[in-house]
C-alpha cells in the first residue's frame, strides 16, 4: 500500500508546500540531510522539540520499530517507516535522500525525484504528528524498544 502520491508539477518548479497552522512547510531540492529538516518540520508543526519528544517515542518512533503501535502517534510513526520502505522499491533510499525545509515557499532549482518522495513521507508524517497531539503521553516517551 501506498502511503503517498506523486503530486503534479507546481507553477513554482520545484517546490512543494502544505499549510500547517497558519504556516507552511515546503519541500525544496536539491538539499542537505532530510532527518534534520525533518526535526525542523516536527517542531514547527507540533511545537514540540522532535529530538527530545518524538525521537524515542513509542515503538516506531525513532530508529527502528517493531511490535504494535502504542497510540496514534505511534502510528504515524509506523506509517512513516513504511512509506520509507516502500521508496526502496524506487530504488530511494529516504533516509539519505537530501532536501531544504523552508517556512515559506521558494524558487529552488528542480530536485530529484526521490528527494521529492522522501519530502512527502516526511510531510505525512509532520501533519500525522500535528492531527494526533493529544494521544501524545508521556508514559511512550524515551520507551524501551524491547518492551515493543
Amino acid at each position: 500500500m501506498l502511503l503517498w502520491q506523486p503530486i503534479p508539477p507546481s507553477p513554482v518548479h520545484g517546490v512543494r508546500s502544505w499549510g500547517v497552522g497558519g504556516g507552511f512547510l515546503a519541500c525544496l531540492s536539491p538539499a542537505h540531510g532530510s532527518l534534520w529538516e525533518l526535526q525542523k518540520m516536527i517542531t514547527k508543526a507540533t511545537g514540540k522539540n522532535a529530538l527530545l519528544y518524538y525521537s524515542s517515542y513509542g515503538c516506531f518512533c525513532g530508529f527502528g520499530g517493531k511490535g504494535q503501535p502504542k497510540d496514534a502517534t505511534d502510528r504515524c510513526c509506523q506509517l512513516h517507516d513504511t512509506c520509507y520502505n516502500n521508496l526502496l522499491s524506487y530504488h530511494c533510499s529516504a533516509k539519505m535522500q537530501g532536501y531544504r525545509y523552508g517556512g515559506v515557499p521558494t524558487s529552488p532549482p528542480p530536485g530529484s525525484w526521490c528527494a521529492q518522495l522522501s519530502c512527502e513521507c516526511d510531510r505525512s508524517l509532520v501533519l500525522c504528528l500535528k492531527q494526533s497531539l493529544r494521544s501524545y503521553s508521556t508514559r511512550y516517551r524515551f520507551y524501551w524498544k524491547r518492551w515493543c
